[in-house]
């Protein structure tokens, strides 16, 4: 991998997003810290005097994550790309340009600047929280050390997900707080920007609280607590890895100690979630949990019989129907149900489509997804299908997305409905079962869910992936990462109803094939929230090479012209986003992704 030793982009905005957003910051009762909102204008001078000032802007740092204008680069960076989608008509300008491989610096989602603009407000908290300890006594050492692991903890978060859109990314430590100061930093090659992340986030680990602390299950869901950051720094340790791989011309040599490491932090968070959903089983009302290897939700009951008929799916429900799932949930962006239009979650809507209308959908699910047909992605009996997608006539292509719209979703176990060839039960949407479908659909015209950005699920799948490329020399890593794919899927496929051709297997001892089946896993479960693509990405890094990556999931994404894309994305390089056109032709220093320097058509000051 090459080391950049260039500068950074411009940073004025960042000051100018600061102090537009701190010039009206002061905030009403801070008893309910994730909805807060600024009322008033205050001034430098006179604020930073009280722990409610602290609280204020930790809880902006939350809310600014959760806008629609930082959200959505999460979803687009993590999913656009991948196979699993392909672009509606709602944009076709910068969506179309990314899904159809035609980047270019000028694209709307070539911007990282909001993503600065957090981790500023991290750093301005981290510089000036230490001095109200001195002014307000109710402002404890205890309060501050919890804020600044938050802080690291966010600033952390931030800086991977720029990573993992740009690669070769400026870092920014100090709080810039006027025009006067150093604007520019340097890039850093991915490995050392990963090594200043995995920092932080060490640090934090030690300060913030511990999960299931908080009173309110917003506050353990929708703050940092010590689940998150473990789940941030198992997914951070994978890339490592991966980049330490890449750099090595895929000898794999020292990247034991990566997977090693993320293991057991994916351990601790299992843990310790099983330990805390049985010690508080009765109050959660989680008595069937404790029976389970893995703290997940089940899909279907111990007792659920192939040809009983089933209404619903509890799990789909519990994560995306119902906000903070204590069972599933670590860390989700908070939306609210405030019925403020402004708490609505409007980048889903936005992008997912709204009703029944498709033509106003910023995505659509691919066919690979939507189908059932052999070589599709989903098994028939496969209930994430119908919960994830409007499949209003089974087959349909392209297919809306439902997940995180259809807080009512209602799916049928139905034994009518059979597939021919090998006489199981199938599942199929509502809309199949009922001639009045009219309206089904407007109940989510606008969603209130949060957010998710880890879950139990990506925790053990995490897991799995490290064992499977960890792969000791007895080769028991694979059958300790095959249970982890397992639960996972039989989650949502009734094993009581699966014939022998939709069992889940792997060829024993093959390491290639625990791991294909476990990005496939990771496909099915993480489908349109925003993980594909950073995954296709990884796998691209640990193989040396984007050719075979591309060449599946372009054969996956699209019907014809696959020579035409592939060759659109020749070096891992296009697999990155360009940098911005303004920031580079605003800052001399910066030097563009090597993959989009040709296609600078503008000259630098």
């Amino acid at each position: 991998m090459k080391k950049y030793s260039t500068r950074s982009t411009h940073l004025n905005r960042w000051i100018k997003a600061f102090f537009g957003g701190f010039l009206l910051l002061s905030f009403t009762a801070c008893s309910d810290y994730l909805t807060i909102y600024p009322t008033n204008a205050v001034v430098m001078e006179n604020y930073w005097k009280e722990k409610a000032d602290v609280e204020a802007m930790v809880a902006n740092c939350y809310r600014t994550m959760a806008q629609s204008s930082v959200a959505e680069y999460m979803l687009v960076w993590g999913e656009l790309r991948s196979d699993n989608v392909t672009e509606g008509t709602l944009d076709a300008g910068n969506y179309r340009n990314i899904n159809e491989a035609n980047l270019l610096p000028t694209n709307g989602f070539a911007q990282w600047g909001d993503f600065y603009g957090i981790i500023n407000n991290c750093n301005i908290v981290l510089k000036f929280a230490p001095e109200v300890m001195e002014l307000d006594p109710d402002y404890t050492e205890g309060d501050y050390l919890v804020h600044k692991g938050e802080m690291l903890a966010l600033r952390a978060l931030c800086h991977f997900y720029l990573v993992r859109a740009f690669r070769d990314i400026p870092l920014q430590v100090e709080a810039i707080i006027d025009d006067s100061q150093e604007l520019y930093q340097p890039q850093v090659s991915p490995i050392e920007a990963l090594d200043q992340i995995l920092a932080d986030l060490y640090e934090a680990e030690e300060l913030v609280m511990e999960s299931g602390s908080y009173i309110s299950v917003a506050e353990n869901k929708g703050r940092i607590t010590r689940d998150a950051v473990r789940a941030t720094i198992a997914d951070v340790l994978l890339w490592k890895a991966a980049f330490t791989q890449y750099a090595a011309n895929g000898n794999d040599e020292g990247c034991d100690q990566y997977y090693t490491e993320c293991i057991e932090y994916c351990d601790a968070i299992i843990n310790a979630r099983k330990e805390y959903l049985t010690t508080n089983k009765d109050k959660l009302g989680y008595d069937d949990l404790e029976e389970q290897e893995y703290p997940i939700v089940p899909s279907f009951s111990a007792s659920a019989s192939a040809s009983a008929q089933y209404s619903g799916n509890p799990a789909y429900q519990e994560i995306f129907g119902i906000q903070n799932s204590v069972a599933e949930s670590i860390f989700e962006l908070q939306i609210g149900r405030s019925g403020n239009v402004e708490e609505n979650n409007y980048f889903i809507t936005k992008n997912f489509g709204r009703g029944t209308n498709i033509s106003v959908a910023g995505f659509v699910a691919t066919a690979y997804l939507s189908n059932s047909a052999d070589g599709s992605l989903y098994p028939k009996t496969d209930i994430r299908r119908v919960s994830f997608m409007d499949l209003t006539d089974g087959e349909e292509e392209p297919a809306l997305i439902s997940k995180y719209l259809s807080t009512n979703f209602v799916g049928v176990f139905s034994p009518t409905g059979t597939n021919s060839s090998i006489g199981i039960p199938v599942y199929r949407s509502i809309q199949q079962q009922n001639d009045n479908t009219k309206g089904y659909h407007e109940q989510y015209y606008m969603t209130q869910c949060n957010w998710i950005i880890y879950r139990i699920t990506d925790v053990m799948l995490m897991k799995a992936e490290a064992l499977a490329h960890r792969n000791d020399s007895t080769q028991m890593d694979l059958d300790k990462a095959f249970p982890l794919v397992q639960a996972v899927y039989y989650r949502s496929n009734n094993r009581r109803s699966i014939a022998d051709a939709d069992t889940l297997t792997y060829t024993k001892g093959d390491a290639n094939s625990m791991q294909d089946l476990i990005l496939k896993e990771r496909q099915r479960e993480f489908a349109f929230e925003g993980k594909r693509w950073f995954d296709l990405v990884r796998k691209a890094l640990r193989d040396g090479s984007s050719t075979a990556t591309v060449e599946e999931f372009v054969k996956n994404k699209y019907t014809s012209n696959h020579k035409s894309y592939i060759n659109k994305m020749p070096t891992i390089d296009y697999l990155f986003f360009p940098i911005a056109e303004r920031e580079i032709n605003t800052n001399p220093l910066l030097k563009q992704n090597p993959a989009y320097e040709t296609l600078d058509m503008f000259d630098k000051n």
